[in-house]
Protein backbone atom coordinates (compact mmCIF):
# COMPACT_ATOMS: atom_id res chain seq x y z
CA UNK A 1 0.00 0.00 0.00
CA UNK A 2 1.19 3.53 -0.81
CA UNK A 3 1.52 5.09 2.65
CA UNK A 4 1.88 8.84 3.03
CA UNK A 5 4.49 9.90 5.57
CA UNK A 6 4.43 13.55 6.55
CA UNK A 7 8.10 14.17 7.23
CA UNK A 8 10.11 17.28 6.52
CA UNK A 9 11.96 16.80 3.19
CA UNK A 10 14.98 18.63 4.66
CA UNK A 11 15.46 17.14 8.14
CA UNK A 12 12.98 14.28 8.46
CA UNK A 13 11.09 15.73 11.47
CA UNK A 14 7.30 15.66 11.66
CA UNK A 15 5.43 18.35 9.76
CA UNK A 16 2.38 20.13 11.16
CA UNK A 17 -0.30 22.09 9.36
CA UNK A 18 -0.17 25.74 10.52
CA UNK A 19 -3.51 27.46 9.93
CA UNK A 20 -2.14 31.01 10.11
CA UNK A 21 0.15 30.29 7.16
CA UNK A 22 -1.96 27.64 5.42
CA UNK A 23 1.26 25.66 5.04
CA UNK A 24 2.89 22.54 6.49
CA UNK A 25 5.76 23.64 8.71
CA UNK A 26 8.75 22.04 10.44
CA UNK A 27 9.53 23.47 13.88
CA UNK A 28 13.13 22.24 13.71
CA UNK A 29 14.58 23.45 10.40
CA UNK A 30 11.84 26.07 9.80
CA UNK A 31 10.89 24.60 6.45
CA UNK A 32 7.50 25.62 5.03
CA UNK A 33 5.64 23.83 2.24
CA UNK A 34 2.33 23.94 0.44
CA UNK A 35 0.48 20.69 -0.10
CA UNK A 36 1.38 20.77 -3.81
CA UNK A 37 5.08 21.16 -2.99
CA UNK A 38 4.97 18.26 -0.54
CA UNK A 39 3.22 15.99 -3.01
CA UNK A 40 5.84 16.79 -5.63
CA UNK A 41 8.73 16.16 -3.25
CA UNK A 42 7.26 12.91 -1.98
CA UNK A 43 6.70 11.69 -5.51
CA UNK A 44 10.36 12.35 -6.33
CA UNK A 45 11.67 10.26 -3.43
CA UNK A 46 8.96 7.62 -3.46
CA UNK A 47 10.70 5.22 -5.82
CA UNK A 48 13.92 5.38 -3.85
CA UNK A 49 12.23 4.72 -0.50
CA UNK A 50 10.16 1.91 -1.95
CA UNK A 51 13.27 0.25 -3.34
CA UNK A 52 15.07 0.47 0.02
CA UNK A 53 12.13 -1.06 1.88
CA UNK A 54 11.18 -3.66 -0.72
CA UNK A 55 13.34 -6.36 0.80
CA UNK A 56 11.76 -5.88 4.22
CA UNK A 57 8.20 -5.47 3.12
CA UNK A 58 5.73 -8.29 3.46
CA UNK A 59 3.70 -9.24 0.42
CA UNK A 60 0.59 -7.12 0.26
CA UNK A 61 -2.65 -7.45 -1.58
CA UNK A 62 -2.93 -5.38 -4.73
CA UNK A 63 -4.69 -2.06 -4.37
CA UNK A 64 -8.30 -2.03 -5.55
CA UNK A 65 -8.99 -0.27 -8.81
CA UNK A 66 -11.95 1.65 -7.37
CA UNK A 67 -10.62 5.14 -6.38
CA UNK A 68 -13.03 5.40 -3.45
CA UNK A 69 -11.95 2.05 -2.00
CA UNK A 70 -8.28 2.99 -2.48
CA UNK A 71 -8.89 6.22 -0.55
CA UNK A 72 -10.65 4.34 2.24
CA UNK A 73 -7.77 1.87 2.54
CA UNK A 74 -5.24 4.69 2.70
CA UNK A 75 -7.31 6.46 5.39
CA UNK A 76 -7.49 3.27 7.45
CA UNK A 77 -3.74 2.73 7.16
CA UNK A 78 -2.83 6.27 8.21
CA UNK A 79 -5.22 6.97 11.08
CA UNK A 80 -5.38 5.84 14.67
CA UNK A 81 -8.34 5.71 17.02
CA UNK A 82 -8.02 6.64 20.70
CA UNK A 83 -10.76 5.99 23.23
CA UNK A 84 -11.36 7.72 26.54
CA UNK A 85 -12.09 5.07 29.19
CA UNK A 86 -13.86 7.68 31.33
CA UNK A 87 -16.44 9.27 29.02
CA UNK A 88 -16.23 7.04 25.95
CA UNK A 89 -15.21 9.77 23.50
CA UNK A 90 -13.36 8.49 20.42
CA UNK A 91 -10.59 10.62 18.95
CA UNK A 92 -9.13 10.22 15.48
CA UNK A 93 -5.57 11.34 14.76
CA UNK A 94 -2.95 10.75 12.14
CA UNK A 95 -0.50 7.91 12.70
CA UNK A 96 2.25 10.28 13.89
CA UNK A 97 0.21 12.06 16.58
CA UNK A 98 0.26 10.80 20.16
CA UNK A 99 -3.05 11.67 21.82
CA UNK A 100 -2.39 12.86 25.37
CA UNK A 101 -5.83 13.60 26.79
CA UNK A 102 -9.51 13.57 25.97
CA UNK A 103 -10.68 16.85 24.49
CA UNK A 104 -13.97 16.44 26.37
CA UNK A 105 -13.18 15.38 29.95
CA UNK A 106 -9.39 15.96 29.97
CA UNK A 107 -8.58 12.44 31.13
CA UNK A 108 -5.86 10.32 29.47
CA UNK A 109 -6.90 8.29 26.43
CA UNK A 110 -5.72 4.92 25.22
CA UNK A 111 -4.90 3.67 21.75
CA UNK A 112 -7.70 1.51 20.41
CA UNK A 113 -6.56 0.74 16.87
CA UNK A 114 -7.04 1.82 13.29
CA UNK A 115 -10.05 3.69 11.95
CA UNK A 116 -12.32 1.89 9.51
CA UNK A 117 -12.02 3.36 6.02
CA UNK A 118 -15.77 4.04 5.82
CA UNK A 119 -15.20 6.96 8.20
CA UNK A 120 -13.07 8.76 5.65
CA UNK A 121 -14.62 12.18 4.86
CA UNK A 122 -14.85 13.54 1.34
CA UNK A 123 -13.96 17.15 2.23
CA UNK A 124 -12.10 18.99 4.96
CA UNK A 125 -12.09 22.67 5.90
CA UNK A 126 -8.60 23.53 7.20
CA UNK A 127 -8.17 25.61 10.34
CA UNK A 128 -7.79 29.29 9.43
CA UNK A 129 -5.87 30.29 12.60
CA UNK A 130 -3.79 28.65 15.31
CA UNK A 131 -4.20 28.13 19.03
CA UNK A 132 -2.72 31.49 20.07
CA UNK A 133 -5.37 33.34 18.09
CA UNK A 134 -8.10 31.03 19.41
CA UNK A 135 -7.00 31.77 23.00
CA UNK A 136 -7.07 35.50 22.22
CA UNK A 137 -10.62 35.23 20.87
CA UNK A 138 -11.75 33.28 23.93
CA UNK A 139 -10.10 35.55 26.50
CA UNK A 140 -11.55 38.69 24.92
CA UNK A 141 -14.98 37.09 24.94
CA UNK A 142 -14.87 35.64 28.48
CA UNK A 143 -13.12 38.53 30.23
CA UNK A 144 -15.75 40.93 28.96
CA UNK A 145 -18.38 39.18 31.08
CA UNK A 146 -18.96 39.85 34.79
CA UNK A 147 -18.69 37.27 37.56
CA UNK A 148 -16.75 34.75 35.43
CA UNK A 149 -14.57 32.40 37.54
CA UNK A 150 -10.89 33.28 37.31
CA UNK A 151 -10.05 29.63 36.70
CA UNK A 152 -11.90 29.73 33.37
CA UNK A 153 -9.21 31.89 31.77
CA UNK A 154 -6.23 30.56 33.73
CA UNK A 155 -3.18 29.24 31.88
CA UNK A 156 -3.84 25.75 33.24
CA UNK A 157 -7.32 25.73 31.77
CA UNK A 158 -6.47 27.43 28.46
CA UNK A 159 -3.69 24.96 27.69
CA UNK A 160 -6.36 22.28 27.33
CA UNK A 161 -7.97 24.04 24.37
CA UNK A 162 -7.89 21.56 21.49
CA UNK A 163 -8.04 21.93 17.74
CA UNK A 164 -10.71 19.42 16.78
CA UNK A 165 -12.07 18.49 13.36
CA UNK A 166 -15.75 17.82 14.03
CA UNK A 167 -17.62 15.39 11.73
CA UNK A 168 -20.50 17.03 9.89
CA UNK A 169 -23.13 15.74 7.53
CA UNK A 170 -23.87 18.50 5.02
CA UNK A 171 -26.99 18.38 2.86
CA UNK A 172 -27.85 20.03 -0.45
CA UNK A 173 -31.54 19.79 -1.21
CA UNK A 174 -34.43 20.97 -3.32
CA UNK A 175 -37.58 21.23 -1.22
CA UNK A 176 -41.20 21.91 -2.02
CA UNK A 177 -43.56 23.44 0.54
CA UNK A 178 -47.16 24.60 0.32
CA UNK A 179 -49.23 26.81 2.61
CA UNK A 180 -53.00 27.07 2.81
CA UNK A 181 -54.62 29.53 5.21
CA UNK A 182 -57.19 32.27 5.63
CA UNK A 183 -55.73 35.74 5.38
CA UNK A 184 -57.29 38.72 7.10
CA UNK A 185 -56.96 42.43 6.44
CA UNK A 186 -58.08 44.52 9.39
CA UNK A 187 -58.95 48.21 9.21
CA UNK A 188 -60.13 50.29 12.17
CA UNK A 189 -61.37 53.90 12.38
CA UNK A 190 -63.46 56.20 14.51
CA UNK A 191 -66.38 58.42 13.60
CA UNK A 192 -68.06 60.52 16.20
CA UNK A 193 -68.50 58.45 19.33
CA UNK A 194 -68.26 55.14 17.45
CA UNK A 195 -65.27 52.88 16.67
CA UNK A 196 -65.44 50.72 13.57
CA UNK A 197 -63.52 47.61 12.48
CA UNK A 198 -63.62 46.17 8.99
CA UNK A 199 -62.26 42.64 8.51
CA UNK A 200 -61.89 41.05 5.08
CA UNK A 201 -60.96 37.40 4.61
CA UNK A 202 -59.13 35.82 1.66
CA UNK A 203 -58.18 32.30 0.76
CA UNK A 204 -54.40 31.98 0.77
CA UNK A 205 -52.32 29.43 -1.13
CA UNK A 206 -48.58 29.40 -1.60
CA UNK A 207 -46.48 26.78 -3.40
CA UNK A 208 -42.71 27.13 -3.61
CA UNK A 209 -39.58 25.20 -4.50
CA UNK A 210 -36.72 26.32 -2.25
CA UNK A 211 -33.17 25.14 -2.80
CA UNK A 212 -30.57 24.68 -0.04
CA UNK A 213 -26.81 24.40 -0.31
CA UNK A 214 -24.81 23.11 2.64
CA UNK A 215 -27.20 22.65 5.57
CA UNK A 216 -24.98 21.12 8.30
CA UNK A 217 -25.57 18.81 11.24
CA UNK A 218 -22.76 17.48 13.41
CA UNK A 219 -22.35 13.72 13.60
CA UNK A 220 -21.04 13.48 17.17
CA UNK A 221 -23.20 12.44 20.11
CA UNK A 222 -20.65 13.79 22.57
CA UNK A 223 -20.97 17.42 21.40
CA UNK A 224 -24.15 19.42 21.97
CA UNK A 225 -25.97 20.11 18.69
CA UNK A 226 -26.93 23.62 19.82
CA UNK A 227 -23.26 24.41 20.46
CA UNK A 228 -22.33 23.54 16.89
CA UNK A 229 -25.32 25.34 15.38
CA UNK A 230 -24.42 28.50 17.31
CA UNK A 231 -20.99 28.82 15.63
CA UNK A 232 -22.35 28.53 12.09
CA UNK A 233 -21.91 29.42 9.29
CA UNK A 234 -18.89 27.82 7.62
CA UNK A 235 -17.72 28.87 4.18
CA UNK A 236 -17.69 25.62 2.20
CA UNK A 237 -15.98 27.27 -0.78
CA UNK A 238 -12.78 27.02 1.28
CA UNK A 239 -13.01 23.24 1.76
CA UNK A 240 -10.40 20.93 0.27
CA UNK A 241 -10.44 17.37 -0.93
CA UNK A 242 -9.68 15.34 2.17
CA UNK A 243 -6.02 14.67 2.81
CA UNK A 244 -4.55 13.11 5.94
CA UNK A 245 -1.99 15.93 6.07
CA UNK A 246 -4.59 18.34 7.43
CA UNK A 247 -4.98 16.20 10.56
CA UNK A 248 -1.34 16.67 11.45
CA UNK A 249 -1.16 18.51 14.78
CA UNK A 250 -4.92 18.25 15.37
CA UNK A 251 -7.49 15.73 16.54
CA UNK A 252 -10.63 14.62 14.77
CA UNK A 253 -13.85 13.17 16.10
CA UNK A 254 -15.27 10.01 14.54
CA UNK A 255 -18.93 10.25 13.62
CA UNK A 256 -21.26 8.10 15.69
CA UNK A 257 -24.45 9.59 14.26
CA UNK A 258 -25.06 8.66 10.63
CA UNK A 259 -26.84 10.75 8.02
CA UNK A 260 -30.12 8.91 8.44
CA UNK A 261 -30.19 9.96 12.10
CA UNK A 262 -29.46 13.64 11.38
CA UNK A 263 -31.99 13.78 8.54
CA UNK A 264 -34.78 14.85 10.92
CA UNK A 265 -32.70 17.72 12.30
CA UNK A 266 -31.71 18.98 8.88
CA UNK A 267 -35.17 18.65 7.32
CA UNK A 268 -36.75 20.41 10.32
CA UNK A 269 -34.43 23.38 9.82
CA UNK A 270 -35.27 23.53 6.13
CA UNK A 271 -39.03 23.27 6.64
CA UNK A 272 -39.06 25.86 9.42
CA UNK A 273 -37.32 28.30 7.09
CA UNK A 274 -39.76 27.41 4.30
CA UNK A 275 -42.72 28.16 6.57
CA UNK A 276 -41.29 31.54 7.53
CA UNK A 277 -40.60 32.38 3.88
CA UNK A 278 -44.11 31.43 2.73
CA UNK A 279 -45.79 33.33 5.57
CA UNK A 280 -43.76 36.47 4.95
CA UNK A 281 -44.81 36.45 1.30
CA UNK A 282 -48.53 36.73 2.12
CA UNK A 283 -48.78 40.33 3.28
CA UNK A 284 -51.95 40.01 5.34
CA UNK A 285 -52.52 41.40 8.82
CA UNK A 286 -53.28 37.94 10.15
CA UNK A 287 -53.18 34.33 8.99
CA UNK A 288 -55.62 31.78 10.40
CA UNK A 289 -55.88 28.04 9.99
CA UNK A 290 -52.37 27.62 8.59
CA UNK A 291 -51.59 24.23 7.10
CA UNK A 292 -48.24 23.25 5.57
CA UNK A 293 -47.08 20.35 3.47
CA UNK A 294 -43.38 19.69 2.97
CA UNK A 295 -41.36 17.42 0.74
CA UNK A 296 -37.72 16.97 -0.21
CA UNK A 297 -37.52 16.29 -3.93
CA UNK A 298 -33.73 16.01 -4.27
CA UNK A 299 -31.14 15.36 -1.60
CA UNK A 300 -27.36 15.05 -1.76
CA UNK A 301 -25.07 14.35 1.20
CA UNK A 302 -21.46 15.29 1.87
CA UNK A 303 -19.40 14.11 4.82
CA UNK A 304 -16.95 16.78 5.97
CA UNK A 305 -14.56 17.57 8.79
CA UNK A 306 -15.02 21.17 9.95
CA UNK A 307 -12.57 23.02 12.24
CA UNK A 308 -13.50 23.82 15.84
CA UNK A 309 -11.34 24.96 18.73
CA UNK A 310 -12.93 23.08 21.60
CA UNK A 311 -12.61 23.48 25.36
CA UNK A 312 -14.42 22.10 28.40
CA UNK A 313 -14.41 23.50 31.92
CA UNK A 314 -15.32 21.54 35.06
CA UNK A 315 -17.00 23.84 37.58
CA UNK A 316 -19.58 23.35 40.35
CA UNK A 317 -20.11 19.71 39.39
CA UNK A 318 -20.93 20.52 35.77
CA UNK A 319 -19.07 20.33 32.46
CA UNK A 320 -19.18 23.65 30.59
CA UNK A 321 -18.46 23.40 26.87
CA UNK A 322 -17.04 26.09 24.58
CA UNK A 323 -16.58 26.03 20.83
CA UNK A 324 -14.80 28.46 18.53
CA UNK A 325 -15.39 28.30 14.78
CA UNK A 326 -11.90 27.51 13.45
CA UNK A 327 -12.59 29.51 10.30
CA UNK A 328 -14.40 32.65 11.53
CA UNK A 329 -13.61 32.86 15.27
CA UNK A 330 -17.28 32.87 16.28
CA UNK A 331 -17.69 31.60 19.88
CA UNK A 332 -20.46 29.66 21.56
CA UNK A 333 -20.94 28.47 25.12
CA UNK A 334 -22.63 29.30 28.41
CA UNK A 335 -20.50 31.08 31.00
CA UNK A 336 -20.67 29.99 34.66
CA UNK A 337 -21.19 32.49 37.45
CA UNK A 338 -18.78 32.79 40.37
CA UNK A 339 -21.17 33.17 43.31
CA UNK A 340 -18.44 34.67 45.51
CA UNK A 341 -17.89 37.47 43.00
CA UNK A 342 -21.62 37.99 42.67
CA UNK A 343 -22.14 38.14 46.44
CA UNK A 344 -19.24 40.59 46.87
CA UNK A 345 -20.83 42.83 44.26
CA UNK A 346 -24.22 42.61 46.01
CA UNK A 347 -22.65 43.53 49.36
CA UNK A 348 -20.85 46.45 47.75
CA UNK A 349 -24.09 47.74 46.20
CA UNK A 350 -25.90 47.37 49.53
CA UNK A 351 -23.11 49.21 51.36
CA UNK A 352 -23.05 52.07 48.84
CA UNK A 353 -26.84 52.34 48.91
CA UNK A 354 -26.83 52.43 52.72
CA UNK A 355 -24.18 55.17 52.81
CA UNK A 356 -26.09 57.26 50.29
CA UNK A 357 -29.29 56.84 52.31
CA UNK A 358 -27.57 57.81 55.57
CA UNK A 359 -25.87 60.78 53.94
CA UNK A 360 -29.18 61.97 52.55
CA UNK A 361 -30.78 61.58 55.99
CA UNK A 362 -28.08 63.65 57.69
CA UNK A 363 -28.37 66.31 55.02
CA UNK A 364 -32.13 66.58 55.49
CA UNK A 365 -31.69 66.64 59.29
CA UNK A 366 -29.13 69.41 58.99
CA UNK A 367 -31.46 71.48 56.87
CA UNK A 368 -34.32 71.05 59.34
CA UNK A 369 -32.15 72.14 62.21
Amino acid sequence: MDVKVYECPQCGADLKFVPDKQKFCCEYCRGEYTQAQLNQMYDQVKDKKDAEKEAQKKPQEPLPTDPEKRAQMEFEENTRLYECPTCGAEIVSDANTAAAFCYYCHNPVILKGRVDGVYRPSRVLPFAFGKDKAVEYFNNWAKGKKYVPDDLVSDKQIEKMTGLYVPFWVADAITRSTLTATGETIKTWSSGSYNYTNVKEFEVYRDAHIEYDGVPADGSKKIEDSLMEAIEPFDYTQTKDFDMAYLSGFFADKFDVDKEEVFQRISSRMFANNASTLESSCGYDKLKGKQFSNNIEKLRWSYMLLPVWFMTFHYQGKVWEYAINGQTGKISGELPIDNKKLNRHRLFVIAVTTLITLAAGYAIGGILL
